[in-house]
């Protein structure tokens, strides 16, 4: 019943349905239990079970159509839903040397290979509870519903992102340290207050244009009026409408910081997780091993040999941050078309999920950073948890 902004045309046969893959180790961790009627945590050792792929699905990156700028897509249908991943499946067939249906690991109506465009997971049927994967096929509709896709952030380019106060919290930070934390943010707080032309950067409103002049757009808003008006004379910046206009700005600012949302350099990206080894289920080849490695990543929006701090929100205990290094890998660049908004992780003898508070693969995001203060700080704090 989610609300959809396109659709797009998958024919069953289009759908590959592969098994899918349940991931369990020991780890130890602080347990909570009933004993007595009460609730005790302690720290011991337990049995943990992460399902790698789910909620997750690779899409052939020609389907994406006006979407080929875009690492995924939230798909709906009857009793479905899954986060779609651009992927390169049949240039993965090809150089696997598939050929033929008949080489596939799992259930498809597809006559040829080049039919295959879509592969899923039972993770994502949820129709599977009252009915088998034939029925399903036989039922569903063409039209799949595009709820949504990957962004950037609305901070600068996408290169800055609000971090949140659970994770400042969680972390105990030194008022030093804080301090430190917050000075880039009140330094261009400060060039907001003294340079109109930081403001009007800060309020920047893109305006429609054609292929031979600015086409005229209604002016809507305060910011846009204020954008608009610097643009044409800087003289405005004396007039009694700026300065209030000005200060309403700053005060916004300030509201923000107390409330933890500190811009750092870093973004929100959605969890792919674990997507050769899908590719691999799919021809049969997958033998439960990973291929990033536990305590790794892959990024675009980082460097590789970087170690990056990730955190969803909210979360809900002192545990749920990770640390990870971003690992280069050229399989990964090669058969998945993802971009700065998406993130590789390994959830293969990794409590990567429960860490990133009961995560899943069917579009969750986390915030990413590699803030030089927040780092040190993080391992400090999970040396002593």
């Amino acid at each position: 019943m989610s609300s959809i902004i396109d659709t797009m045309i998958i024919e069953p046969e289009n759908i590959l349905v592969v098994e899918d893959f349940d991931s369990t180790f020991k780890d130890e961790v602080v347990a909570v239990e009933e004993k007595d009627g009460r609730l005790v945590a302690a720290t011991k050792e337990v049995d943990v079970t992460n399902c790698i792929w789910d909620g997750e699905s690779l899409l052939d990156a020609s389907m994406f159509g006006e979407y080929t700028d875009k690492g995924m897509l939230l798909l709906r249908n009857r009793f479905f839903k899954t986060c779609a991943f651009n992927a390169n499946i049949q240039q993965w067939f090809a150089d696997n040397g598939i050929t033929s249906v008949e080489h596939l690991n799992g259930f498809t109506l597809a006559k040829d290979i080049s039919q295959v465009k879509l592969i899923t997971t039972p993770s994502s049927v949820k129709y599977l509870k009252f009915g088998t994967i034939e029925q399903w096929l036989g039922n569903i509709e063409h039209t799949f519903g595009v709820v949504k896709h990957e962004k950037e952030t609305h901070f600068f380019g996408g290169r800055m992102v609000q971090c949140h106060y659970q994770l400042l919290n969680t972390l105990q930070l030194s008022y030093e340290d804080v301090e430190e934390l917050l000075m880039p943010s009140l330094d261009y707080i400060g060039s907001v207050r003294k340079d109109p032309a930081v403001l009007r950067y800060h309020i920047g409103y893109a305006f429609k244009s054609t292929e031979e002049d600015v086409e005229l757009v209604p002016l809507l808003t305060k910011n846009e009026i204020i954008f608009k008006l610097l643009g044409i004379n800087d003289k405005f910046s004396r007039t009694k409408l700026y300065k209030d206009f000005r200060d309403s700005i700053v005060k916004g600012f300030f509201r923000n910081l107390k409330r933890g949302h500190i811009l750092l350099n870093g973004n929100y990206s959605t969890l792919l997780g674990n997507g050769l080894e899908l590719l691999k289920q799919a021809i049969g080849t997958f033998t439960g091993e990973s291929e990033i490695g536990a305590g790794n990543i892959h990024s675009h929006r980082f460097e590789y040999g970087k170690t990056i701090l990730g955190s969803r929100s909210p979360h809900v205990t002192m545990g749920n941050i990770l640390l990870s290094k971003n690992v280069a890998n050229a399989d990964i660049d090669r058969y998945f078309n993802m971009t700065n908004e998406i993130v590789y992780i390994n959830s293969i003898g990794e409590n990567i999920l429960q860490r990133l508070s009961g995560a899943d693969m069917d579009s969750d995001t986390m915030l990413l950073t590699d803030n030089e203060k927040l780092i040190p700080v993080s391992y400090t704090h999970l040396r002593a948890h």
